[in-house]
């Protein structure tokens, strides 16, 4: 009798033990709201732990992507901390290719080495490793690609953006301009313009982290 009262309790407290550990893991949304609510509080390494947190229990859900994207903000944006973002930008591209995101993410850490760090021979490398990847555009209204091979190729001739606009102007209309020094970066003619992709701000409402991040 003795036996059997200390293998039912045995069975009893591992049955228990297995309970509180099913129950300890938080939802989605638990976690994404903590995060945010850390990020308010300007807590930014928790913040960014919560997300991490968030990401390792749910690595496959659809709002991993806007996990990473919530990280490199804040390490961007709050923290200063632009190599910390990059490495972020590369994890997100590594564990999600084939994504929209995954391709805005390559193209935001070879347009801070160029535009954040001043990092010329990093940014020739990162913009390579863009091209490579994404040669061309599929979505016309993105212009990424074709906005990665005009930086790369002013990093490489060291010329100016105007100049490599009017060069490409001269080549379409088949005839040079020998003012081409003289032109002026207009609204609608300035690369720059084209590249000017904002980081992702960080913490997005509940609604907005609910939508599907590959749409």
């Amino acid at each position: 009798m003795q036996n059997f009262n200390l293998k039912f309790l045995t069975v009893l407290f591992f049955s228990l033990l297995l309970i509180g550990c099913s129950t300890d893991k938080k939802t989605e949304d638990q976690y994404l709201s903590e995060a945010k609510a850390k990020y308010e509080e300007k807590k930014y390494d928790e913040a960014i732990a919560g997300y991490r947190e968030f990401i390792k229990n749910y690595p496959k859900s659809d709002k991993a992507i806007f996990a990473y994207n919530q990280i490199a903000g804040i390490q961007i944006e709050s923290l200063k901390n632009t190599q910390e973002g990059i490495k972020t930008y590369n994890e997100l591209a590594e564990k999600f290719p084939g994504t929209k995101e995954a391709k805005q993410s390559l193209f935001m850490v070879a347009f801070m080495y160029d535009e954040t760090l001043k990092d010329k021979d990093n940014a020739i490398k990162a913009y390579k490793i863009f091209l490579e990847k994404y040669p061309t555009d599929t979505d016309g209204n993105d212009k990424m690609s074709e906005s990665a091979r005009t930086m790369l190729e002013v990093l490489q001739s060291g010329k100016s953006i105007e100049e490599i606009i009017q060069q490409n102007i001269d080549k379409m209309a088949g005839q040079p301009n020998p003012d081409s020094n003289k032109i002026k970066i207009t609204e609608d003619s300035s690369m720059r313009k084209k590249v000017e992709i904002k980081t992702p701000a960080p913490v997005k409402t509940n609604e907005e982290a609910n939508e599907p991040a590959n749409k």
